[in-house]
């Protein structure tokens, strides 16, 4: 049974005769009497009894129009949920983060974010690997990389440098002054995991390629922060977990007259794609982009103390 002709049939109920219907819904007389027959037909009874002037309802009819006005009163009902889930978002989103982004910069940020939006539960997975969002219950993923797949949603939130750097004992001890040297120095590496690291970096629009074997590989930048002010090697680190360590000199930056390449260049928000993203997913969607740190302007400044030091 088509529930649109049976709200059509409350409305009908409520007018005195056909016209008046017609007019209150502003469709023709006939279509109207078309789809009151249709009714009929799909539920196998007589709903009205039609005279010149006006229509009554039969036994049947009456039933019907008692149901009929319930599932408009429901219908009602749940605009006006989605208005207020919208207006005031509810819902339980999950949520996964790199494990160093996700600690260092986003975790005060979703801590805000519940603050202002107490109806909203989080469920965060700090991951560095995310694979299919639906196979992994993941309603939002934050992801670093160069391009994102066809298969989801991206927002973009911002670029991401990288940079080589060692604990500051380690290199007064070494000597690093052309990407060749860093073959003879023990190396920290993020991702991908392999035996033979490549090692990217970029000079006035050149690029150089070190085939390296890392004395230490991990998928935690932040178990790598540590390995490197430890004094464990030279490694790549993201600008947001490096250059907080190199500005209180507990690391310092390497070749810095390069553009270092990493595993990924910018910041994206993944989501599933769909028409009526879940308000809790959109709201926090939202927040994030209005919240994330002013990446272009760290990366201009970083850009700008290159060009000074080359």
């Amino acid at each position: 049974m088509d529930l649109n002709l049976l709200l059509l049939f409350a409305e009908i109920a409520e007018t005195p005769n056909l016209s008046q219907a017609a007019k209150r819904l502003g469709v023709s007389r006939s279509s109207i009497s078309q789809r009151l027959k249709i009714l009929e037909r799909q539920m196998g009874v007589q709903l009205l009894r039609r005279t010149t002037r006006r229509v009554d309802l039969t036994d049947a009819g009456r039933t019907a129009y008692e149901h009929a006005i319930r599932i408009r009163e429901d219908a009602g009902a749940a605009q006006a949920a989605m208005a207020g889930h919208t207006k005031h978002p509810r819902g339980h989103v999950r949520l996964s983060v790199p494990t160093g982004l996700g600690r260092l910069v986003l975790a005060p940020l979703l801590l805000d974010f519940l603050n202002r939006h107490p109806a909203i539960t989080l469920q965060v997975s700090l991951t560095n690997r995310v694979g299919d969002l639906i196979a992994g219950n993941i309603d939002l993923a934050v992801k670093i990389m160069a391009d994102p797949p066809d298969t989801v949603v991206a927002r973009e939130l911002g670029p991401v440098e990288w940079r080589l750097c060692a604990a500051p004992r380690l290199v007064a001890a070494l000597a690093v002054t052309t990407p060749d040297d860093l073959l003879r120095h023990p190396i920290v590496a993020p991702p991908p995991a392999a035996r033979d690291y490549a090692i990217q970096l970029r000079r006035r629009g050149r690029n150089r390629i070190l085939s390296v074997v890392p004395r230490l590989q991990a998928e935690d930048f932040l178990f790598l922060l540590d390995a490197l002010v430890a004094g464990a090697g030279i490694g790549m680190l993201p600008h947001y977990l490096a250059d907080p360590a190199i500005a209180d000199g507990r690391l310092v930056a390497l070749l810095t007259d390069h553009e270092v390449i990493g595993p990924g260049d910018r910041i994206f928000l993944l989501t599933t794609p769909t028409a009526h993203p879940a308000p809790a997913v959109r709201a926090l969607v939202e927040f994030l982009r209005a919240s994330v740190p002013d990446w272009g302007g760290l990366q201009r400044r970083a850009r700008a103390a290159r060009a000074e030091t080359a």
